[in-house]
């Protein structure tokens, strides 16, 4: 969208300007070398663009510290990447048996990896989406085979699937 002639805004409140805060995406080529270079379990959470914490069922609760303003600390590291840390904070309301346990905040400290990995891309990079991740290791999983290729073993295998399908059926019904 253009501006004025003269360079000023498009109106005087400025609703026409262009977002300036749009997130920067990274470019491909080093999102395939991130992707060259990470493991798969940080890939796995890459491309599902979230972490897999333990639940209080499957871990438990206790907490490692107290703030200055009494509120419970708790950590949780990632059960896939490893390499995510959530810190929770935790506040305790009423006394006695009417004691109720309730979560006030929650971040996220990414951490480094025994041999130096991170999960964070290069920073001044840009962002990398799950999308991105997900296109990046469909690429590199498919590199050297033909577009042609791939349609027509899809197609074998869709008519196979029918056929077992269908011969499911056949059976079910006798």
């Amino acid at each position: 969208m253009a501006g004025r002639a003269d360079g000023g805004p498009l109106s005087i409140q400025g609703e026409h300007e262009r977002d300036t805060n749009a997130p920067v995406l990274m470019d491909l080529a080093e999102v395939d070398q991130y992707v060259d270079s990470s493991s798969d379990e940080v890939l796995a959470c890459r491309e599902r663009g979230r972490h897999i914490f333990p639940s209080i069922r499957q871990s438990g609760i206790s907490f490692i510290d107290v703030t200055d303003d009494g509120l419970l600390v708790r950590q949780l590291l990632c059960t896939c990447c490893q390499l995510a840390q959530r810190v929770e904070l935790w506040e305790t309301t009423g006394r006695g048996r009417a004691t109720r346990y309730v979560p006030v905040s929650a971040t996220i400290n990414y951490l480094r990896g025994p041999n130096g990995e991170r999960y964070l891309g290069p920073q001044g990079h840009g962002r990398m989406t799950p999308k991105m991740v997900r296109n990046s290791l469909a690429s590199q999983a498919l590199h050297g085979k033909s577009a042609a290729t791939i349609r027509k073993e899809a197609k074998q295998l869709a008519q196979k699937q029918a056929q077992q399908t269908q011969s499911i059926r056949s059976q079910t019904n006798h």
